[in-house]
């Protein structure tokens, strides 16, 4: 242990480790009594605790205080001011359209820096259609930004609804048709094509009631002759879908004998299954039957949302999992006297009782609808007991639970067998994990009314609450060239269809050039416009990769490369950081990503514009690289798939599919540079048997080069960049998509050029062609021009120049045509003259 002296001390620093205090002491002359030395690194000493340190926990700044004092020393401790954040006026804060409110409000979650969102998920009793996947994608986009972008922590709660009418009569309706037409051996035979004759006539009847012809088979097809389809199809979207089954029927029900098993059944399925299901439906009773179905479609939607690059819920909850805490809420909805059970076994939602309550309002999201009995009655299912519809106390009343009948799935509940209706299973779903109060809830437009008013009304009539949403984010509609798509119209297009038409990227991207809650036309500007920002983006990150890989050789090379910010630089900066402030305020402005992109894009605009200033030599690779690593990370917030080095997004390889980035292909060394090699090989030995031959000028080496980087090089989907200043090619790794553009190019590009040589053979021929008869017309003297086969008939004397004066009936040549004659000799006389000169030996 050292005392050491107190002019020693003020160069020590104290701190605390607990139990005992220590000093660093920097390279110094330590003395003691008896001994000196030298530490010529920096010592950790213990020391002996002086009496002016405690055990206990102290105040380091005291201490301190404390210790100068008693070295003698004097000062001033040091001013620090506060920043203050100058919040300019206007400047943006989040704010989304509520469907609550119709109109951009400012978001403030229940609690700092969280957000509880559920979002109605699929009823699955069939294929995922575009219209799903522009509600999910969207959805994802705006869940995306939400957590990554303004960095809140999201709860995303998303439903399954297993339990619903149109999941019954699918399941059902599809088990009956396979057991009727597996008794039929594959063959149609013609109890098959009397039963389908008389469905055909009672799915008119039902469905087409315009048709007032009595014979279906012959009057049908005159009659739709006269009508337009697409017309009648604004006021009556299910009329063309109804015509389209009856056409499809009728098709195969006139020429039995001349089609298929498979392809009849097909074509009279849609108006058989009705007549099956009114007979048969209710023996139907094995609840697997139901379970099968839902459970298939639930794993068909998640596979195509995988492949849409959604977003997996936090949590997913199925109605068929959650049936006691629907009952258990439906009693107490009951017990606040807002609900009410029918003779049937039914419980309903009294409308009237909780629209008149001074703390309740129906129909929040649309309240111009509430009486609208079109979509009260849609909302409520095809299965609901007419029974209970006649003991409703008002219209707009809907059902919590129904009462099941033969053929149904059914649970055990106060008021007897039964399931839940389709609204309740999103409160109790949905409260389970956000109690009584909701940051966000979201879904398709087509859901606003009934669904999601009727869903608010139970929630806050169950929790005596006036608000349980906060924000209602609702998708727009999708149409696909104008006309909308659903599953009710069996117009849609499912999602592996359009994934084998487009990427999931090119999807995304068209969605995300929409604004959420607009509708969105699926048409050609849009995909254009989509394809446009793709090619844009593609080609930009691909030349930033490619600068950024020639500045890391030079640099490996000993290059000496300035990192100052000129004129040029500084200008692009301000352009990236206006870029980045116009992004924030289109994503505080309502989540608006259309917005956010065109932004981006006119930051690659003014980068381009900055590259092709400045040059090769003197590009700022580093400034480029940030630009490219912010778009990047904007692109990952939108939900593309990114490279690992930041350097903008995967490759697009097929189809719905995404790989990774160019030049990044699995398998061995060999298998991934052996195309390479032999282009290289090729090229050398084509240069070294040039050579050889001694034919190699420079003209025939360009050419071998421009074939390598026209030819070879690009079929490895590698393109060379030419570029001035002495500055080597720059090497570019394409993607699909671009490797076939250039491709397409110089299959163009050769195209014109074989036909320009076709054209200059042809102009060629032509040329040697007119020339053999000028030399043929040039050996004919000027004396026996006029006297040559076939002129016999035409001149009988001639002057002593051979020049014709008599025609050949005696008549003297006039004196204007002798004058013309004597020209054409003159003319004559220098063809034949040359012609002797050429030929003289």
């Amino acid at each position: 242990m050292f005392w050491v002296d107190s002019w020693m001390r003020k160069m020590m620093f104290f701190f605390s480790t607990g139990k005992s205090y220590c000093i660093f002491v920097p390279s110094i002359l330590l003395f003691a009594k008896k001994r000196q030395f030298m530490l010529k690194s920096i010592s950790l000493i213990k020391l002996r605790r002086p009496t002016y340190f405690s055990r206990k926990a102290v105040d380091n700044k005291k201490v301190l205080q404390r210790y100068m004092s008693e070295s003698n020393t004097s000062y001033t401790a040091t001013k620090w001011f506060k920043p203050e954040t100058k919040v300019p006026v206007g400047y943006p804060v989040l704010k989304l359209y509520n469907t609550l409110t119709h109109n951009k409000v400012e978001f403030v979650p229940n609690e700092p820096g969280k957000i509880k969102w559920y979002s109605c998920g699929p009823t699955v009793y069939n294929s995922s259609h575009m219209g799903h996947a522009r509600n999910y994608v969207s959805i994802d986009i705006n869940r995306r930004v939400m957590q990554d972008y303004f960095n809140y922590d999201v709860t995303f709660i998303q439903n399954v609804t297993d339990i619903d009418d149109k999941i019954i009569l699918k399941a059902r309706q599809e088990y009956l048709f396979d057991e009727y037409v597996q008794k039929f051996e594959k063959k149609v035979s013609e109890d098959l094509i009397t039963k389908s004759k008389s469905s055909l006539q009672a799915y008119v009847s039902k469905n087409l009631s315009e048709f007032t012809g009595k014979n279906v088979e012959s009057e049908f097809k005159p009659w739709v002759e006269t009508l337009d389809l697409k017309e009648i199809g604004l006021s009556k979207p299910k009329f063309p879908m109804h015509v389209k089954a009856v056409l499809a029927a009728l098709e195969v029900i006139e020429n039995p004998q001349t089609v298929q098993f498979d392809e009849f059944v097909s074509k009279v399925k849609d108006v058989i299954v009705p007549v099956l299901d009114a007979e048969l439906g209710s023996t139907v009773t094995d609840p697997s039957i139901f379970r099968k179905c839902s459970s298939y479609w639930e794993r068909q939607y998640d596979l195509d949302m995988r492949k849409l690059n959604v977003l997996e819920p936090t949590v997913v909850t199925r109605v068929s999992e959650y049936i006691p805490e629907i009952v258990s809420f439906v009693e107490e909805i009951v017990q606040r006297g807002y609900a009410y059970a029918t003779s049937d076994g039914s419980v309903y939602f009294n409308t009237g009782k909780f629209d008149g309550s001074a703390n309740h309002q129906y129909a929040k999201c649309q309240p111009w609808s509430k009486g609208d009995m079109a979509l009260l009655e849609d909302g409520e299912g095809s299965l609901t007991n007419q029974a209970s519809i006649d003991s409703k106390l008002n219209a707009s009343d809907f059902a919590l639970w129904k009462s099941s009948k033969a053929g149904e799935p059914f649970w055990d509940s106060p008021w007897g067998q039964g399931r839940p209706g389709w609204h309740i299973e999103c409160s109790v779903m949905g409260s389970d994990f956000v109690g009584d109060k909701m940051d966000i809830h979201s879904g398709g437009i087509d859901l606003a009314f009934p669904h999601h008013d009727n869903e608010m009304a139970q929630s806050e009539a169950h929790f005596d609450c006036q608000q349980w949403v906060n924000y209602f984010l609702h998708t727009g509609h999708l149409h696909i060239e104008g006309q909308k798509m659903s599953k009710s119209l069996k117009n849609f297009i499912t999602i592996d269809e359009a994934l084998s038409k487009y990427t999931s990227r090119q999807l995304r991207l068209c969605f995300a050039l929409v604004q959420w809650n607009n509708p969105l036309d699926f048409k050609e500007t849009l995909l254009n416009e989509s394809n446009s920002v793709e090619s844009t983006l593609d080609k930009f990150f691909g030349k930033i990769r490619a600068l950024k890989r020639d500045n890391e050789e030079k640099l490996d090379g000993g290059e000496i490369i300035s990192k100052k910010f000129g004129p040029l630089e500084k200008k692009l900066f301000k352009d990236f950081g206006g870029s980045k402030a116009d992004v924030h305020a289109a994503l505080c402005d309502n989540l608006a990503v259309p917005q956010a992109i065109r932004a981006m894009m006119e930051l690659v605009n003014s980068t381009n514009i900055y590259m092709n200033e400045v040059g090769g030599h003197e590009l700022k690779i580093d400034l480029l690289v940030e630009i490219v690593k912010y778009m990047t990370r904007m692109l990952k917030v939108f939900g593309f798939d990114v490279r690992e080095d930041g350097l903008g997004w995967k490759d697009v390889r097929g189809s719905g599919a995404s790989a990774g980035g160019a030049g990044a292909a699995a398998g061995s060394v060999e298998e991934v540079g052996m195309p390479f090699v032999k282009v290289l090989s090729k090229f050398r030995d084509q240069v070294r048997k040039l050579s050889i031959e001694g034919g190699l000028d420079s003209r025939t080496l360009l050419d071998s080069c421009d074939r390598l980087r026209d030819e070879d090089l690009l079929e490895l989907g590698v393109a060379l960049d030419d570029r001035s200043d002495g500055q080597g090619a720059l090497i570019k790794f394409l993607n699909e998509k671009e490797q076939a553009e250039l491709l397409k190019q110089q299959r163009d590009k050769a195209a014109a050029h074989a036909a320009r040589q076709l054209k200059k053979a042809e102009q060629a021929r032509a040329a040697a062609a007119k020339e053999r008869e000028r030399l043929e017309r040039a050996k004919v003297s000027p004396l026996e021009m006029f006297r040559g086969p076939g002129l016999e008939h035409v001149y009988s004397q001639w002057d002593a120049d051979g020049v014709p004066t008599h025609l050949a009936d005696g008549e003297e040549v006039s004196k204007s045509a002798r004058k013309k004659l004597v020209k054409q000799q003159q003319q004559q006389k220098k063809l034949h003259d040359a012609y002797l000169k050429e030929t003289a030996v």
